[in-house]
């Protein structure tokens, strides 16, 4: 390192793992690296166009969940965490996920570390979707951490409740940084949109997991398919072997069921689904009750003016700000998205009205900015023993 480091990014997965939460950082990290020296501590190796920063990978595994199966690895990674730390002494420390996390307040507890490193955690994981363990390992480390970011209201709030009440009398410091789409959502080509009115499209996009539930995505192409001329279009990703198992059997059922009116693919590269949205008219998220702490499609989807919908996941409600457009079962997600395709002049507005929403809350200036700031003010003004943060200074 020509100069000593600002910032050390930590996170559970590899960027070349397929993500929202790994799409996000890599647009922090490209926002923020011609600012400050910034580095990456990832578990193994990904392919990496970008971002262009020193990055340690750790094994050769890309998920840490596989070098915790291996105890003599996950020490090994715990002391390689430990002495990069140590060798390159950053500024600010900012873990993107939980067991990232739960290492770093570990090694700061255990003055392995410096104890007066800063540590900010970003929590993209919806505090309800946790389970007893994990929540008291998350709180075992709150003294370790100085400020908390979430990105909605919906899961701070819920996150401040618990600290409070198990620590009643610390004082952490609250930010709220909204996740963005990213550069390429920025600029919308209105000629690429899908303007077709001999048929609708729908949408689905995310990993194949059980709390994405799946079954009711398939449900609701069903039922739609019966009562219009519907075509359906999913992007599914898959970290495992069992997972592309199962989505490669639902893709065979709704090929069964709409024939060339199905277009399914797995492990869709980010830049591809910049088509994706622009070939759907309604996209919906239909992730199993709180357990979303934002819903990161739904920015993308709305970047190219698409209706969205979600179940009630959680901090998705937040995002589409709609109640109207939050629905539980397969023949509710039905009847709204008849709504729309029975009154174009509200498909129309409803678009349009997303599109504006996304372009003011959820911007790459508003992401890389807000984050900007917060180290700004860590780096050049650091805090010192003692410091009081009240919840929600900013």
């Amino acid at each position: 390192m020509n100069r000593n480091l600002d910032i050390l990014f930590l996170c559970d997965n590899s960027l070349g793992v397929v993500g929202g939460g790994e799409e996000s950082l890599r647009i922090i990290i490209n926002g923020v690296k011609n600012e400050y020296n910034v580095a990456l501590i990832e578990p193994g190796i990904g392919y990496h166009k970008n971002p262009e920063c020193e990055i340690y990978e750790l094994s050769k595994y890309k998920r840490i969940k596989m070098v915790a199966r291996n105890p003599i690895l996950f020490i090994k990674y715990l002391h390689d965490i430990k002495k990069i730390i140590n060798e390159t002494k950053p500024s600010v420390i900012h873990t993107q996920a939980q067991v990232s996390f739960f290492i770093v307040g570990f090694l700061k507890k255990m003055k392995l570390i410096n104890p007066d490193l800063i540590l900010i955690h970003t929590e993209r994981g919806l505090y309800t979707k946790y389970n007893k363990l994990v929540k008291k390992i998350f709180l075992s480390c709150i003294r370790e951490m100085n400020i908390l970011v979430t990105t909605t209201n919906f899961n701070g709030e819920h996150w401040k409740r618990a600290i409070k009440q198990k620590y009643p009398r610390a004082n952490k410091r609250y930010e709220l940084i909204e996740n963005t789409a990213g550069k390429i959502f920025e600029e919308i080509d209105k000629s690429r949109l899908n303007n077709t009115n001999n048929f609708l499209t729908i949408g689905f996009a995310g990993r194949y997991c059980d709390w994405k539930n799946w079954p009711l995505a398939e449900e609701i192409c069903v039922k739609l398919s019966k009562k219009i001329d519907l075509h359906v279009e999913m992007a599914v990703g898959c970290l495992d072997d069992q997972s592309e198992i199962e989505t490669k059997a639902m893709f065979e059922r709704l090929n069964a069921s709409l024939g060339d009116k199905f277009n399914g693919k797995i492990n869709v590269e980010f830049a591809d689904m910049n088509q994706f949205y622009y070939n759907i008219d309604v996209f919906i998220l239909t992730s199993n009750h709180n357990t979303e702490s934002f819903g990161r499609t739904l920015v993308e989807a709305m970047s190219r003016e698409t209706v969205v919908l979600t179940t009630d996941a959680g901090g998705s409600v937040e995002v589409v700000n709609n109640i109207e457009n939050v629905c539980t079962t397969a023949d509710q997600f039905v009847e709204r998205i008849l709504d729309y395709y029975y009154a174009p002049d509200l498909m129309r507005n409803e678009k349009e009205d997303n599109l504006l929403r996304v372009r003011k809350n959820y911007s790459l200036d508003n992401n890389i900015n807000k984050h900007l700031k917060l180290y700004n003010n860590l780096i050049n003004f650091p805090i010192v023993k003692g410091d009081v943060f009240e919840a929600g200074d900013s």
